[in-house]
C-alpha cells in the first residue's frame, strides 16, 4: 500500500459509518504502524479509524488493506489466503494434488487458473491451450473498450470486482490514480505483483487437479499509480462521489444485490463521471437472492431505463456507448465457457 494513500485518497471506515436523516456520516483511517516497509509502500502494517468512538484497527498485508466491517468472519474464510505466501506452481500443484476437489485450496488454485488465463493470456508464456473455440486472452474485447478510455484522461478510476487485475490495467493507462478493488485476497495478491512489473508464476489447469506452470507479465501495462484495497464490492471503503471513471465487469450477476451495487456504482460516481458496467446476467440463486433479480426477461434493457431514469440513483445518466461483448472463461485444457456481455458505458448528468 502506498504509504501517503491515506492524504491522496480518503480511505472509509466501514465498521462506523452510517446514514442518517442529515446524510451520510463517514470516518476516515489513518496510518497507526507501518510494520514493514519498502521503497514508500506499506508491506505490513495497521490502519485505525480515526472516529473516536470506534477506533477499529484493520490490517495491511503484502501492501493490501484489508477493510471490512466482519474482519473475523473474512478471515474465517480467508485467513489462509491472506497469510499465504507465494509458492511455485509445482508446489501449489502438488498440495492440490491431494484433494479432493472442494477443499479451499483446490478450488483457489483453479480460480486463479481460470481468471489469469482470462486477464492476462495474451501476456503469459506457454499461451493458454484450451479447446479449438476459446481464445488465449478470454477478456479482450472488454480489454479493449477499457484501454479506449485511456485517451480521455480522468484523475481517479475504480474497479469493483477487480480480480487478477487486468481491468485496472488498462484503466491505470488513462488515470492519475486507479484503485482495484476486490473479496479475493488471493487474486489482489497476484493482481499487485503483475502491476508492479514483476513476473507472476503460477499453476494453469490441464484437467482435474493437475497442472502446469505458466508465467504472465503486465510488461507495459505495469504501472505504480495503483493502489488495491480488500473489501466487499457491496461496501467499499471509499469516499462518495470522489472517482471520474467507475467500473464493474461481469460483477452485477456476482452479487447478493445486483441493485445495491449499482446503487454503490452510483454514490461512488463524480457528477458527470464516467460509469462502466458489463454482465451476462447470470444470475443463479445460490449467488443473487431472488427479491433482487432485475428486468425478468430482458434485465438488459431495464438496466438502460434505470439509467436514463434515474430510477434507484442520485443521478440520471446517458448512455455514451452499448455493446454485446463476449468474455471466454478457459476451465481447463478440453473445456471453456463463452458468456454474452452487455456492456454498457453511462454518463452522468448534473442535477
Amino acid at each position: 500500500m502506498r504509504a501517503a494513500i491515506c492524504a491522496e485518497l480518503p480511505l472509509i471506515c466501514p465498521a462506523c459509518r452510517v446514514r442518517t436523516h442529515a446524510g451520510r456520516e463517514l470516518f476516515t483511517l489513518s496510518v497507526e504502524a507501518e510494520l514493514v516497509g519498502v521503497a514508500g509502500e506499506i508491506e505490513e502494517g495497521i490502519l485505525r479509524c480515526d472516529n473516536p468512538a470506534c477506533r477499529r484497527r484493520y490490517p495491511i498485508l503484502d501492501g493490501i488493506p484489508i477493510l471490512v466491517a466482519d474482519l473475523g468472519a473474512f478471515l474465517r474464510g480467508q485467513l489462509d489466503a491472506a497469510i499465504e505466501r507465494e509458492l511455485r506452481p509445482e508446489t501449489a500443484a502438488l498440495l492440490a494434488l491431494a484433494g479432493p476437489d472442494e477443499a479451499p485450496f483446490a478450488e483457489r488454485l483453479a480460480h486463479l487458473s481460470t481468471y489469469l488465463d482470462a486477464h492476462w493470456g495474451d501476456r503469459a508464456e506457454p499461451p493458454p491451450d484450451g479447446p479449438a473455440h476459446t481464445p488465449p486472452f478470454g477478456m479482450r474485447e472488454l480489454a479493449e473498450r477499457l484501454g479506449a478510455r485511456a485517451e480521455t484522461k480522468v484523475a481517479r478510476a475504480v474497479e469493483l470486482g477487480a480480480s487478477v487485475g487486468r481491468g485496472v490495467a488498462e484503466l491505470a493507462r488513462g488515470a492519475a490514480l486507479t484503485v482495484g478493488v476486490d473479496l479475493h485476497f488471493g487474486a489482489l495478491q497476484r493482481a499487485r505483483r503483475l502491476l508492479a512489473g514483476a513476473p507472476l508464476a503460477y499453476a494453469r489447469r490441464l484437467t482435474g487437479r493437475h497442472y502446469s506452470p505458466a508465467v504472465a507479465r503486465a510488461g507495459e501495462l505495469a504501472s505504480p499509480n495503483v493502489a488495491w484495497i480488500c473489501a466487499d464490492a457491496l461496501d467499499p471503503p471509499l469516499a462518495p462521489g470522489g472517482f471520474d471513471r467507475v467500473v464493474a465487469l461481469n460483477l452485477l450477476d456476482n452479487v447478493h444485490s445486483p441493485l445495491g451495487l449499482l446503487s454503490v456504482l452510483d454514490g461512488l460516481t463524480a457528477p458527470e463521471g464516467e460509469l462502466i458496467v458489463a454482465s451476462p446476467y447470470s444470475f443463479s440463486s445460490q449467488v443473487v437472492g431472488e427479491e433482487h433479480r432485475f428486468g425478468e426477461r430482458d434485465p438488459g434493457g431495464e438496466l438502460v431505463r434505470r439509467f436514463r431514469a434515474g430510477d434507484g440513483l442520485e443521478a440520471r445518466y446517458q448512455i455514451e456507448d452499448e455493446a454485446e461483448l463476449t468474455w471466454w472463461l478457459r476451465r481447463d485444457r478440453r473445456s471453456g465457457h463463452a458468456y454474452a456481455v452487455h456492456y454498457i458505458r453511462a454518463r452522468r448528468l448534473r442535477s
